[in-house]
């Protein structure tokens, strides 16, 4: 693995984003909205790194799905007995840090590439009326579709990413995820 000049994410706002007051989470969106290009940069710099190539195509998701699957390491420190908000299964592995932060720019490139398929959709500041018992409250999600009956429908990509991954630490030898994810958000579209 080469992390070439790789650096993570820096938050403007700490922890996490539902539990944040309205308006923290408000600048946490605007900032996460105002660095996606450079973060994206930063992403495709590391999978080139790593002999791949950051695009919206089939094949670019298969090898960057792939590329994270193999490398993808387990927090030796934790195990995250609320592993199923993110796995969904008890006991968990989490991904070590800096990988979930890869998760946050493959949950970015995600979402590019499902609003590149499906230009009517857009990413959004969700605002849950379930609060924090909604897991996207608060969050950056992918939103617009038009073909389902709940016009909230959102789709999460960065809760999505880190999720692969700790499936995959868990034991999951699955394959084709980011592609199918990014087809059934274009057919909801």
């Amino acid at each position: 693995m080469d992390w070439g000049d790789y650096r993570p994410y820096v938050p403007v706002e700490d922890g996490p984003m539902e539990d944040m007051d309205p308006k923290a989470a408000r600048r946490e969106f605007d900032h996460r909205m105002a660095t996606k290009d450079e973060r994206l940069a930063v992403l495709a710099a590391l999978v080139e790194a790593n002999g791949l190539r950051l695009g919206t195509d089939d094949e670019a998701l298969d090898a960057l799905e792939a590329w994270y699957r193999a490398e993808v390491e387990p927090d030796p420190d934790h195990v995250d007995t609320a592993a199923h908000l993110f796995f969904d299964s008890e006991g968990g592995k989490r991904p070590r840090p800096v990988w979930i932060a890869v998760a946050y720019d493959l949950g970015l490139q995600l979402g590019e590439t499902i609003i590149a398929r499906a230009p009517g959709l857009s990413w959004t500041f969700y605002s849950s009326r379930k609060g924090s018992r909604d897991v996207s409250h608060q969050h950056a999600v992918i939103m617009g579709f038009t073909n389902v009956r709940n016009k909230r429908y959102n789709a999460d990509p960065f809760r999505f990413a880190v999720g692969v991954g700790g499936s995959h630490l868990s034991g999951s030898d699955k394959h084709g995820d980011f592609r199918q994810y990014v087809d059934f958000a274009v057919s909801c579209a």
